[in-house]
């Protein structure tokens, strides 16, 4: 595959049309948005493959691995809701079953996803099971929101926050390939991320816009609000949350902060606001790290960082 991962969706997508007035929100944010009367319904999907997203002898090391990826199937799924400001509700479930594929593992997968719809409130209401040579699970999600917030609607003059702490997921997933001995807070990060459902629906009541989910790495994503909005972005370094785990386990928060920016999977929220909400958005749980001015790009402290983030497609040619 020559393309990049979207390089190829922008490419297919050119050959769809939508002649529904009740899609607001199509191809190309986190998640689409339907009108519902009054309300609005938020579609997303998401999938775990094996030797792409988990590797099957992880699970020596850590034996609790498919109940994990059962909440973390559902969870990624929720955090693309939560970016919009939303509250999940139902989700289809696909399973792809390989000769590999083991039925106690398949029932702790569906123990960590029977966990996940607990704390989300999730009901899963169907979904399809097939023969594949290569071991997958899918999700399918809905939710419903007043309102949505969308990667393109920053501004200038708007600050720049985020929650919970960058770069812990990539050291999860480092320790897992490497198989070094386990660090549970850092491989549950990985493993077992928090979908930010509750400051994603308290941003959106107070008014902000713009947000998104940090799925491929946070300078990737605030790409994607910047190429959106075509504004430009400036974080600083000395603001970015970096947990004293990770610095712990990479040795100094140097180095913490290359995780930090370009781990990806942490599935923490970024959004961006006007000055006049700071102190309702640090109430809910927000840090600001930067401001959005004209121009384009992302900078940190001063100067023009790479876009450089997970791209499923070049990570397998």
């Amino acid at each position: 595959m020559k393309l990049g991962e979207f390089e190829l969706i922008n490419k297919l997508t050119k050959k769809l049309s939508c002649s529904s007035e009740k899609v607001i929100v199509g191809i190309g944010d986190d998640a689409a948005v339907v009108k519902l009367n009054n309300s609005y319904q938020i579609i997303t999907s998401d999938a775990l493959v094996e030797n792409s997203h988990y590797k099957r002898e992880w699970i020596n090391n850590f034996p609790e691995l498919y109940y994990y990826l059962g909440k973390k199937l559902l969870s990624i799924s929720i955090s693309d809701v939560a970016s919009m400001g939303g509250i999940p509700e139902f989700a289809i479930i696909n399973l792809g079953v390989s000769k590999q594929s083991e039925e106690e593992l398949l029932e702790a997968l569906y123990d960590g996803l029977s966990d996940a719809c607990k704390d989300y409130r999730v009901s899963i209401v169907g979904g399809d099971t097939v023969a594949s040579e290569t071991e997958f699970f899918d999700s399918t999600l809905t939710g419903k929101s007043k309102g949505y917030m969308l990667r393109s609607l920053a501004k200038p003059k708007d600050l720049v926050a985020v929650t919970g702490t960058f770069g812990d997921s990539r050291a999860g997933l480092e320790i897992l390939l490497e198989n070094k001995p386990i660090e549970s807070y850092l491989v549950k990060r990985f493993l077992d991320p928090s979908a930010r459902v509750k400051e994603g629906k308290e941003a959106l009541t107070l008014g902000v816009q713009c947000g998104t989910d940090v799925s491929d790495g946070l300078i990737f994503n605030l790409y994607t609000i910047s190429e959106s909005s075509n504004v430009k972005i400036d974080i600083f370094s000395e603001k970015i949350p970096i947990s004293k785990e990770l610095i712990s386990y990479v040795g100094s928060r140097k180095r913490a902060l290359q995780y930090a920016l370009f781990g990806g999977e942490d599935y923490e929220l970024i959004i961006t606001f006007p000055e006049k909400l700071l102190n309702s958005i640090e109430r809910i749980g927000f840090k600001v790290i930067g401001v959005v001015s004209e121009g384009n790009g992302v900078f940190l402290d001063g100067k023009r960082i790479k876009k450089v983030g997970f791209d499923h497609l070049r990570s397998v040619e």
